[in-house]
């Protein structure tokens, strides 16, 4: 199982403009918006370009903790699943961003 801390994405989602927190219920949805490669690789304002693709990441609400589900990588009309163990880094990111 792969879970993350609700009140952290919810304070990332808050105050990261490449993240966005969508809730329907119990259903909760993370956005996240990746840095083209140019910005990424540059010295230049990070909010400034996030580009085309973005990682979804779908799970249950359960008290405190969020788990995660199912999560992909969308770009235009390309959809590629991510295994939930591919998520464990970016669920590191959070607990070291919040």
């Amino acid at each position: 199982m792969v879970s993350v801390s609700y009140d952290k994405l919810r304070r990332i989602a808050s105050s990261h403009p490449a993240y966005r927190l969508i809730e329907e219920g119990d259903r909760v949805e993370v956005l996240f918006y990746p840095p083209t490669e140019d910005s990424a690789s540059s010295t230049s304002d990070f909010e400034r370009d996030y580009g085309e693709t973005v990682v979804r990441i779908i799970g249950v609400r359960r008290g405190d903790v969020v788990e995660f589900t199912e999560a992909f990588v969308e770009r235009g009309n390309e959809r590629r699943r991510l295994s939930l163990d591919e998520l464990e880094l970016w669920v590191n990111e959070i607990e070291w961003l919040a």
